[in-house]
């Protein structure tokens, strides 16, 4: 005798289980998480600085660093809170193209970013 758990008890994969890492759920919104009050910077005040170390590379302000490359791409967003997002619009500026603005080759295959409110 088999009872209906073993014979249909689990749902068939699908090509969407293959790109969920473990742990993860596939989220159809778009939630939006923060530490804090989301700070609000104008854009008169705004600057970018790449450092090396303590030493500033090159700094730029809101207007300079807006007229670098723009790049666009769909790509699937797994978040450390443990929901993923297929097929998600993106656009901004590629750390590779903030790096070769400031005459700088990829120093290693890391990087760590500071943000305005720590």
């Amino acid at each position: 005798m088999v009872t209906r758990g073993f014979s249909s008890g689990r749902r068939p994969p699908t090509d969407d289980d293959a790109r969920i890492p473990p742990g993860q759920y596939l989220e159809q919104g778009f939630p939006v998480l923060s530490a804090g009050p989301t700070p609000r910077v104008r854009t008169e005040d705004w600057f970018f600085t790449l450092k090396h170390g303590p030493r500033p590379i090159k700094k730029w302000n809101w207007a300079e660093f807006n007229a670098l490359p723009l790049t666009k791409m769909t790509r699937d967003i797994h978040c450390v809170t443990a929901w993923t997002k297929f097929d998600t619009p993106w656009q901004g500026v590629l750390v590779d193209d903030i790096l070769a603005d400031a005459g700088v080759e990829p120093p290693t295959g890391f990087t760590l970013a500071h943000a305005f409110d720590g």
